[in-house]
């Protein structure tokens, strides 16, 4: 069980699956290698990068929307691409708000009255369509293989992929299989995670997508030469099984988390924490376990996956279209006849005063990314996570570089705002559990009075 606990710097990191697998897909010129005994794994660069040039772009491995944003942002359930149409965002968003108890302007109910075709659920179908929303085409909606509800996609593959990399140990649809899993006791999973944290729906996606790839290997006679009885090849299966996140940082997440400036308690916050985790596992189990790899199930693992959120994890974002599509319809620019503008103002305007201030709301989640959590701290990073404006439209991380990068030279990105104050920055990284020892920190603990600035 304490392999799957160790962060291994060695040979995992240079033939970790995940990671060779997205450097392959994704054909940028980098390397996985040891930086230094202290710091570990690291990206290096094979060739000269230039400044704002993109480094690489990657998928998430595993990754889910926040659940207090589904009601938002109606995206594909893999690559997080706003799925549908303008007018079912739209609805969407404001039947997410009805359902809430939110009323809706009244400027929408005249117009609903007056005009039914611009009914919600006639925007949702597509039975009415917006002015000018053509102009933002977007993927149609793909229902879940195993026909449940939680998941929708923006394609067949998506919907495959997703399906085959972890979706049917998790789905609770009446097509999904029977023999394997319980709908009540998946449901009480969800449920559980969407009211305590989010990151419980990411950890579950871990360990079923874990608990496939062991059963494939099985399937297909995996027997290494030194597992000669069963028990020794399902354990041999687990930890191959387990590649894609034996290079990423670990630790238990109720130890690793930030302590909240308001709890007064940092024993029994962490002590909860356990807590919580061991309720969640406890429910996975219900669903889930499999006895042939105990040691997947086991408390010290789940805290450490949900520890790799912790201590490796992107927020996701991705910007949406229905803000875009707004900004068309009502801006003196826009390209639209005086004529044309006015239509549109008499249709649009209703649905963007019930939206309120946030009718632009994006998608936002949390992911693993197995190259991008390779990457190293410095308080003056080469690189950062950047979202290009119309470009990068999916969940996927965009790394740019900010300044050329050299051949050999490592990729680093800033965990913390690099702009504060030296002790701020360290105190910000003593939650990840090491000290920045980057040039620019060590000039300023150096340097007389400024490292107290």
């Amino acid at each position: 069980m304490y392999i799957l606990l160790i962060t291994n710097h060695g040979t995992i990191v240079r033939s970790s699956l995940g990671v060779l697998q997205v450097i392959d897909r994704v054909g940028v010129d980098l390397e996985v290698r040891l930086a230094s005994k202290i710091k570990g794994k690291g990206v290096f660069a094979r060739k000269a990068i230039a400044e704002d040039n993109v480094i690489f772009e990657e998928p998430a491995l595993v990754g889910a929307q926040h659940t207090a944003n589904r009601a938002d942002a109606l995206v594909c359930s893999r690559c997080f691409t706003f799925i549908g149409s303008i007018g079912m965002q739209i609805a969407h968003r404001l039947l997410s708000m009805r359902s809430e108890g939110l009323g809706l302007h009244p400027s929408f109910a005249c117009l609903c009255s007056a005009t039914l075709s611009m009914d919600l659920s006639c925007l949702w179908s597509g039975v009415a369509e917006l002015p000018h929303s053509d102009r933002y085409p977007l993927p149609k909606l793909v229902t879940c293989l195993g026909g449940c509800t939680d998941t929708v996609y923006c394609s067949e593959e998506c919907a495959a992929a997703n399906w085959a990399a972890h979706h049917r140990l998790l789905c609770s649809g009446p097509r999904s299989q029977p023999s394997r899993i319980s709908a009540d006791a998946i449901r009480r999973f969800k449920e559980h995670a969407d009211e305590t944290n989010d990151a419980f729906h990411i950890a579950a996606q871990v360990v079923a997508g874990t608990l496939l790839r062991a059963e494939e290997l099985l399937s297909n006679g995996f027997a290494p030469e030194a597992a000669g009885s069963s028990s020794e090849r399902n354990w041999a299966a687990l930890q191959r099984a387990w590649r894609p996140y034996a290079a990423a940082w670990k630790a238990h997440w109720w130890e690793c988390v930030a302590i909240p400036d308001d709890v007064t308690d940092a024993a029994c916050f962490r002590s909860d924490l356990h807590e919580l985790a061991g309720d969640s596992l406890e429910l996975l189990k219900e669903f889930l376990y499999d006895e042939r790899f105990p040691a997947l199930f086991h408390l010290d693992v789940y805290g450490s996956i949900m520890g790799i959120f912790e201590l490796n994890n992107l927020g996701i974002y991705v910007a949406s279209p229905v803000e875009d599509y707004f900004e068309l319809c009502h801006a003196e620019d826009g390209g639209l006849s005086e004529e044309e503008q006015k239509l549109t103002h008499l249709i649009t305007r209703p649905l963007l005063d019930s939206l309120g201030e946030s009718y632009g709301a994006g998608c936002e989640g949390s992911a693993f990314y197995a190259l991008q959590s390779c990457c190293n701290h410095s308080c003056a990073p080469n690189a950062h996570a950047f979202k290009r404006a119309h470009i990068d439209t999916d969940g996927s991380a965009t790394i740019l570089a900010r300044k050329p990068i050299a051949p050999g030279e490592e990729v680093c990105l800033s965990y913390i705002d690099e702009d504060a104050p030296y002790h701020d920055r360290r105190a910000a990284l003593a939650d990840y559990g090491f000290t920045c020892e980057c040039d620019k920190c060590v000039s300023e603990a150096a340097a007389p009075g400024k490292a107290t600035a």
